[in-house]
């Protein structure tokens, strides 16, 4: 099944490595060096999903989830990036076009330099990972944020015909039945370089 994506195993490729390469990236036109420039890429992202009979609730959902992610990439990166600002936001379907894929990432601080300032305890990539997920913390205080990788997790839990794929450092964060499908096609790639930021795979079925 994976050897006949060689479209979409490329681009999963060629964002792992922008996103851990030591050496500053080139310029890269999947990456929305600004807010606004990734907000006005998301618009068009949920209105191709309309456009390609997703279901408006599946449409609003995803863009939902990829915009509550890619928020997070200029929200915890502030003055933190390593080289490069912005994020890489990439999207497409498999060629049966059942199955779509979102890739999000920053090369930024990543997530336990961004929780390990309002909570020292953090000792690890995953704990910082697990935290994210499940409590409300932002590396952003005293601003009361904090709740959207909660939502990320609810949102893809709660249907089977999504999954989701995070790493962060040597840490990761697998949801929903889609999840597991999600590492396997990552599988080769994360026994490379960790990453420093933040890495997503994003996967749906149409409804």
């Amino acid at each position: 099944m994976m050897q006949n994506q060689p479209q979409f195993l490329e681009c999963l490729v060629t964002c792992y490595q922008w996103a851990s390469m030591n050496q500053p990236p080139t310029d890269d036109k999947t990456v929305s060096p600004t807010r606004d420039v990734f907000r006005a890429r998301l618009d068009h992202f949920y209105k191709q999903m309309r456009g390609n009979l997703w279901s408006e609730t599946e449409g609003a959902l995803m863009t939902a989830v990829v915009g509550e992610i890619g928020n997070n990439c200029f929200d915890h990166n502030l003055g933190q990036w390593r080289d490069a600002p912005g994020c890489w936001f990439e999207w497409g379907s498999l060629p049966d076009n059942s199955l779509g894929w979102v890739l999000i990432a920053d090369r930024g601080q990543g997530v336990r330099s961004s929780l390990e300032r309002v909570d020292p305890s953090i000792q690890s990539d995953q704990q910082a990972i697990d935290t994210a997920f499940s409590k409300i913390l932002s590396g952003r205080s005293p601003e009361k944020r904090g709740n959207g990788l909660k939502f990320v997790k609810q949102i893809v839990n709660g249907d089977s015909r999504r999954g989701l794929l995070f790493l962060s450092g040597e840490g990761r964060m697998v949801l929903g039945k889609l999840g597991d499908l999600a590492v396997r096609y990552s599988a080769e790639l994360v026994k490379g370089k960790k990453i420093f930021g933040t890495w997503t795979l994003l996967l749906g079925e149409k409804s």
